[in-house]
């Protein structure tokens, strides 16, 4: 192992660290963040102060260049504390990679004064570009802007329209967070905090420069391009879900710990069971529910580790790669729920009051798994189409 390599795996345990460091920030603003439905300002700056939301920026900008490995287990880390703080985390290192794709002039535009600097990202397009001169007036609604309240600028997918209405194309568009009007749209039963609101643009002009085609972006063509940093190879659409993904198994993993550390305080009614322990039941069915979310953590582990060495090796993902990594991040989450609801029952009827972190753990994570990127089904039939050659089912990965 490279000595490169070797000082990222130190810089690893470090950044898991400094999350259990501010690990008690995080868990404080849980409260205030599931009531005003936005991330507490004390929670910001333990994000800025730790440098968590660095990991995915360069290394010439001040950022840390680190891998998927290492956000992943930064994001399991988060979400015992906060699980809407580490989903926010995740959705900004995700869109800081995908800013790189830009040119130079729009890197050092969105990084140059700013190494702490926080992007977020809206896959679906859902808005307009017709071009002008110098660039393009942007115009549309896009929901589901993670973290945008406490955010610097975001990446927008529109479509590239003549002024007949003709679509010619795909885009894809970097916007100052400051000329967005965001509608308070995120009214949700789980992930609250995570300030998933919509943005709106009319007739917003952007210069060429901040423009690429979402080709560009979704393409692949830089993870053999070894004049790139490591972390510049990654293959950036599945990096994503399989940190988003992460983020989930952190949640079953939280939730576990509390079962287990609270269980011999705990009866069982209607039974004779004083502490829950007693019971072979109770400790067959907590053996069996703990071997699942560590099931989920091996799928998960198994796609980082992947896209991480190809990234290393300039060698790029075959495609029956990338389909298996989707397969493993869907299975993953689909685990997890899975061991959530068990846990609720192995917990009790306590783990429905709402001063019970539990059902907290059960709401968020059945919320991020819905994510569009994490859908088990999907991921079955990318991974099962592999083995027949099949069309893909979905339009990157």
């Amino acid at each position: 192992m490279t000595n490169k390599r070797t000082d990222l795996l130190h810089l690893r345990a470090e950044l898991v660290g400094r999350v259990h460091k501010f690990g008690p920030i995080f868990a404080e603003g849980a409260a205030e963040g599931e009531r005003e439905r936005r991330l507490p300002d004390d929670t910001v700056r333990a994000i800025d102060d730790s440098q968590v939301s660095r990991l995915w920026t360069a290394s010439a900008y001040g950022g840390l260049e680190t891998d998927v490995r290492t956000l992943s287990e930064v994001a399991k880390a988060l979400s015992h504390y906060c699980p809407s703080t580490s989903w926010v985390v995740n959705n900004i290192n995700g869109s800081n990679l995908l800013a790189a794709k830009f040119s130079q002039t729009a890197r050092d535009e969105v990084f140059g004064d700013n190494p702490g600097v926080k992007l977020a990202s809206v896959f679906a397009a859902t808005g307009t570009a017709v071009r002008t001169e110098g660039g393009y007036l942007l115009t549309g609604t896009w929901p589901y802007a993670t973290g945008i309240l406490h955010d610097d600028w975001t990446i927008l997918v529109a479509r590239e329209v003549t002024l007949e209405g003709e679509v010619v194309g795909g885009l894809s568009v970097l916007v100052p967070a400051a000329d967005l009007t965001i509608e308070d749209t995120w009214h949700t039963v789980g992930m609250r905090a995570t300030g998933s609101h919509t943005v709106v643009l009319r007739e917003a002009f952007v210069p060429e420069h901040r423009v690429i085609a979402a080709e560009v972006q979704r393409g692949r063509e830089n993870t053999t391009d070894v004049t790139l940093p490591p972390l510049f190879r990654t293959a950036a659409i599945a990096a994503m879900a399989v940190v988003c993904a992460s983020v989930v198994i952190g949640i079953g993993q939280a939730a576990l710990a509390f079962v287990v550390d609270k269980a011999p305080g705990r009866g069982i009614a209607p039974s004779g069971y004083k502490s829950q322990p007693d019971s072979q039941t109770f400790v067959s069915a907590l053996g069996k529910t703990a071997l699942t979310i560590d099931a989920a953590e091996l799928h998960v582990n198994r796609a980082a580790d992947a896209i991480d060495e190809a990234a290393y090796e300039a060698t790029g993902l075959p495609e029956s790669e990338l389909r298996r990594i989707r397969g493993d991040a869907g299975q993953a989450v689909n685990l997890v729920t899975v061991a959530l609801d068990e846990l609720m029952w192995a917990h009790g009827a306590a783990a429905f009051a709402e001063s019970n972190p539990l059902q907290q753990y059960w709401r968020d994570a059945n919320t991020a798994a819905r994510h569009a990127m994490l859908n088990p089904r999907i991921g079955q039939e990318l991974y099962g189409g592999s083995f027949f050659g099949l069309d893909l089912v979905v339009p990157s990965l």
